[in-house]
């Protein structure tokens, strides 16, 4: 089996939790969070999916037997991702099978080997721009989360990296105003990161250095393709930029 990494939008995805105990409060609340509407089905529910469903209408509890088949099958029909997260082996085998009859997506809590979806143990930098997943798919928890907290401790200390990201989200806006042809401007990307003047600002931690190396390159390649600018004018546009953009 073969796992392919994504990252996801689920904002309005219908998620259905089966099973409201401390697992499936967990994931409950993790997918809740990314935005998606999430319905947790079971006999009994934490405190907390109680305190927090009656704020957040995009929260739901239904109380219902989820070993009853005809009773779970509207709400595994409703849902995008179905999560199996009871402590009943016989229901969950039962979840399962039904929410892959339905060609539904299964997050299954209790069984990594036949999960289709794996939730990661992540971590964020700069804000959020920078987002990081960790996963032993199942093997070990203890070994995947020591491994984020290190990766976390390499790359907040790396000051190089972070004076790279803010300068290349600088660079994106820019070269796709100048440069509206994807087959012409990848290329540049590559170009200004491996100009040396770029790469010493980098490692001095220079933002200011490296938006200035790579105005010249971005100006040196734009006038190739017929585009007229120069260095100055390209680093005025650079400091100009006031955010990332948004992937969405």
């Amino acid at each position: 089996m073969v796992r392919v990494p994504l990252w996801l939008e689920m904002d309005g995805r219908r998620v259905l939790v089966v099973g409201g105990g401390g697992v499936g409060t967990r994931r409950a609340l993790w997918f809740r969070q990314a935005g998606a509407v999430v319905r947790v089905v079971g006999l009994s529910f934490s405190e907390e999916l109680q305190r927090r469903a009656r704020g957040d209408s995009g929260l739901e509890l239904v109380e219902l037997d989820a070993g009853d088949a005809e009773a779970l099958r509207p709400h595994v029909e409703w849902a995008d991702i179905v999560v199996v997260a009871t402590d009943n082996p016989s229901v969950n085998e039962a979840v399962w099978r039904l929410a892959r009859s339905l060609r539904r997506w299964v997050n299954d809590a209790t069984d990594a080997e036949r999960t289709e979806i794996v939730v990661p143990y992540t971590l964020d930098l700069y804000g959020g721009g920078l987002r990081v997943a960790v996963t032993t798919e199942g093997r070990t928890g203890v070994a995947a989360r020591h491994a984020r907290d290190r990766i976390r401790e390499c790359l907040e200390g790396d000051k190089g990296l972070g004076t790279l990201y803010e300068a290349m989200w600088r660079v994106k806006p820019v070269l796709k105003r100048l440069i509206p042809r994807a087959k012409d401007r990848v290329p540049i990307y590559y170009r200004i990161d491996e100009d040396s003047e770029f790469q010493r600002a980098v490692e001095r931690g220079s933002v200011e250095e490296a938006l200035r190396a790579a105005a010249r390159v971005i100006a040196r390649e734009a006038r190739r393709l017929g585009v007229e600018t120069d260095a100055d004018r390209v680093y005025e546009m650079l400091r100009s930029v006031e955010k990332p953009i948004s992937p969405l």
